[in-house]
């Protein structure tokens, strides 16, 4: 699919050039059905699409309902209506670059994607070279002064800054960087091509909170998108909120996709009242049903006259009309109430009277001569009440910091006490990977915790899964069939099956939708434990955290609030 993206920006950036440039307007896309990668039944039938420029949609819809999937077709161009001369850009969760991206430092990745400027600076290096068309060449450097390409390696420069690329990690070979990093350069490139249309699958997943506020007020605020479209798919429903103004629901049971004019938060409001106006509708007619089929079973049991059995039969006919209104309504049905989320129960190991973890005028800096000191003069204890949330940017020291708290490392100074008694158990960014595709989750977790292999121990593992809302039929299923938020599932299951007294998540909604984010909140705020959390996602830092430590600068500085925090950031970006 990179070739094909690849092909059609080039073609659309030389149509533009030959017979310049468009405006994007109103695009009509469809009528196409989406193939499901996995065969079977097509993930949406007979779907049109009427995208307008200057709106943002947000794309939503459970795990496993095609958002993903979607993306790849309308960046691939597979549906109709798309004009060729429109440059479509978009970034997935995995990067996949060619062998010469590879060896090119970030800056030049996101040079790159100015495909126009790309073009024209061969075209000029040839026409130079051959010393031939001085007129060509002119209208060839006339068309970089307006595009202003000599000041695009400071653009770019500073669009990776924004995203938080230091000088040192922008200099590093792409071959060399996290999957973290590359993520984040793709998504500078495509930014800095200012495509007609911009597609990008949950762009935030490996995004400190700053960067995410940044990105929300780029894609929002600047004048570049106001003429073109975009769509989005997230997890962060603030972030939703913050850079969407419609919103694209994905129904996996009625396998369609509706339009709202509105935001996630706006479209989550209504959806909850049409499932309750349709809930006690349902047993409004539930109720008559068996009024009127009781009405007429009377008659018929003990007879009457005619026009008695006459108003008992016309009783019947009435309930039975009412019965096939319900069956036309089951569609309807399905569709509202398949965002329902099953709830999620992380088990603890119960409250400690003492301290779980306790740090004492900590520093910390990796043996090495030239090494930086990460952190120091770090107090903070960690007891079965605690909720704290660790923020910064990536490579300012979260993670060590949670490795010292917890013993793993050996801080350079201070002091670190730690119950040798306490449970921890550690949910990293990556937990949903630990799961073989071949495994299902019931003989994962027997594996992981064989017990004494008996029958009554199955039950129990059984029973643990289903709370953490893995049901019977799923829990015989091969993880390489389930969506990454049901694998999430799993790897919580086998980590509060110990019942830890202290649970530490990195990153955990990665894999997760917007429900499934809601409900993880929904556990970590009842756990009877102490919690470490590192996260961007606003809502569940929002939700849980109590006591927020930023980390960077070679400090650990605890703000007021998570408020405070995200209006320290937005002071910052106004400066």
């Amino acid at each position: 699919m990179q070739a094909e993206l690849e092909f059609a920006r080039i073609a659309a950036a030389k149509l533009r050039l030959d017979v310049g440039a468009g405006a994007v307007g109103t695009l009509e896309l469809g009528p196409f059905n989406l193939p499901n990668p996995g065969g079977g039944d097509d993930l949406i039938e007979n779907a049109n699409l009427v995208l307008v420029a200057g709106h943002r949609y947000g794309l939503i819809g459970r795990n496993g309902k095609g958002k993903s999937t979607l993306l790849k077709f309308l960046a691939s161009r597979r549906v109709g209506g798309l004009d060729p001369s429109l440059s479509v850009h978009y970034v997935s969760q995995e990067v996949s670059l060619t062998a010469e991206n590879e060896k090119q430092p970030p800056v030049d990745l996101v040079l790159q994607a100015d495909v126009q400027r790309r073009i024209l600076l061969k075209e000029q290096a040839e026409l130079v070279a051959s010393g031939s068309s001085p007129e060509k060449l002119e209208t060839v450097v006339e068309h970089l002064t307006a595009i202003d390409a000599d000041g695009a390696p400071a653009r770019a420069a500073q669009l990776l800054s924004n995203l938080g690329f230091s000088e040192t990690l922008a200099k590093r070979p792409m071959e060399a960087l996290s999957g973290g990093w590359r993520v984040r350069a793709s998504l500078a490139a495509a930014l800095f091509a200012k495509p007609d249309i911009l597609l990008l699958d949950e762009p935030t997943n490996h995004l400190s909170i700053a960067a995410v506020l940044w990105l929300s007020q780029e894609l929002s605020q600047s004048p570049v998108w106001a003429s073109r479209v975009m769509v989005v798919v997230s997890h962060d429903r603030h972030f939703l909120d913050d850079c969407t103004t419609d919103s694209l629901h994905i129904s996996g049971a009625a396998r369609r996709v509706t339009l709202h004019n509105m935001s996630y938060s706006a479209w989550a409001k209504k959806r909850k009242e049409q499932q309750m106006t349709l809930e006690r509708k349902v047993a409004l007619r539930k109720e008559k049903i068996e009024t009127l089929q009781e009405y007429a079973g009377h008659g018929f049991r003990y007879g009457g006259s005619s026009s008695q059995i006459g108003k008992m039969k016309q009783k019947l006919k009435e309930s039975k009309k009412l019965e096939e209104e319900g069956a036309d309504e089951a569609n309807e049905m399905a569709d509202l109430v398949e965002d329902a989320e099953l709830p999620l129960t992380l088990h603890a190991g119960g409250i400690l009277k003492n301290s779980i973890a306790k740090l004492e005028n900590v520093s910390f800096a990796y043996p090495g001569e030239g090494n930086p000191t990460l952190f120091a003069g770090v107090d903070m204890n960690l007891d079965s009440k605690s909720r704290v949330c660790l923020l910064g940017e990536n490579g300012e020291g979260k993670t060590t910091l949670v490795k010292t708290m917890l013993g793993e490392l050996q801080p350079t100074a201070g002091q670190v006490t730690l119950d040798r008694g306490a449970r921890v158990a550690l949910v990293n960014q990556h937990h949903a990977e630990q799961l073989q595709y071949d495994m299902t989750p019931l003989a994962f977790m027997i594996d992981k915790f064989p017990g004494d292999g008996s029958y009554r121990h199955e039950q129990d593992v059984r029973g643990h899964l289903s709370g953490c809302g893995i049901p019977n039929a799923q829990q015989v299923v091969p993880s390489g069939a389930l969506s990454g938020g049901q694998r999430s599932r799993v790897a919580m299951a086998a980590v509060s099956f110990s019942k830890p007294h202290l649970l530490v998540l990195d990153e955990p909604t990665n894999n997760l939708d917007l429900e499934a984010v809601a409900a993880l909140a929904d556990a970590v705020e009842s756990f009877a434990g102490g919690v470490v959390l590192v996260s961007h996602d606003q809502y569940f830092v929002g939700r849980v955290a109590k006591e927020i430590f930023v980390v960077g600068g070679g400090r650990v500085s605890q703000m007021e609030s998570f408020a405070a925090y995200k209006k320290a950031i937005a002071k910052d970006m106004a400066v």
